[in-house]
């Protein structure tokens, strides 16, 4: 069995925490307390360990980045938070790292990775970890963005995902990170396939059973209703502002 540690990256909305919480379930450490969230998927876990988020905070907040819409997907942002560590005192970063070593194999996951990974990159050389690159089909992440009232085209949002992404996967190979995608809404929908790319990746063996268990949707189903892009649809279209 494997005994490295992972880091989950993803753009956020992506089925993430669904994926974290069905590996988490082979014993790895999340943290001494992680973030819940009320929105309109509910109260759920989102398995991210809190100090982690506070340091990723901490270090856009040192740097005087503030993300938004706009600076999500940037990839000259991405680039310069990769080049900031001669700005950053590091210190913390570092304890907190040792702290989690101290715990054995640990995962983590936080949307702000995605474009921080390049900063964590240095201080973590040293250390066995493998990458999950979470996807997810552009029209299922649209539907649930515009049921969160996060307005954006459909258009823009599946460019911007299939760049960044594009750019995540070549800064792991330049890297030679190890790293797989998974697609959250194959998990879903084929579960079994997703399960065994998991599992050859980081020599374990999850079952389907352990996924059915965490997932509280419909295993092998979609993951939007008609209903739910029928309501983005229409929340789209009050919000379009014509130019």
């Amino acid at each position: 069995m494997t005994t490295s540690n992972i880091v989950v990256l993803t753009t956020g909305l992506s089925g993430s925490s669904v994926v974290t919480g069905f590996l988490a379930q082979k014993e790895y450490w999340l943290g001494d307390k992680t973030i819940f969230k009320s929105n309109a998927s509910g109260h759920y876990e989102t398995y991210e360990n809190e100090r982690l988020v506070e340091l990723n905070d901490q270090l856009l907040a040192t740097l005087g980045i503030e993300l938004n819409e706009s600076s999500w997907y940037d990839a000259d942002l991405f680039e310069r938070i990769q080049k900031s560590s001669k700005e950053v005192d590091t210190k913390e970063f570092i304890e907190f790292i040792n702290y989690c070593q101290q715990h054995g194999k640990w995962i983590w996951k936080d949307p702000r990775l995605w474009i921080t990974i390049g900063f964590w990159r240095e201080l973590l050389q040293n250390h066995d970890i493998k990458y999950i690159v979470i996807s997810r089909q552009p029209i299922s992440l649209w539907v649930s963005l515009m049921n969160k009232r996060q307005i954006v085209s459909y258009s823009t949002l599946k460019i911007s995902e299939r760049s960044s992404h594009n750019r995540i996967i070549r800064y792991l190979s330049d890297c030679d990170f190890p790293s797989v995608t998974i697609n959250y809404d194959k998990l879903v929908e084929h579960p079994q396939t997703e399960i065994n790319k998991l599992n050859y990746f980081l020599n374990a063996n999850f079952t389907l059973k352990m996924f059915s268990d965490l997932y509280k949707g419909k295993v092998g189903g979609k993951t939007f209703s008609k209903k739910s892009f029928i309501k983005a649809v229409l929340i789209y279209i009050k919000n379009y502002k014509f130019t």
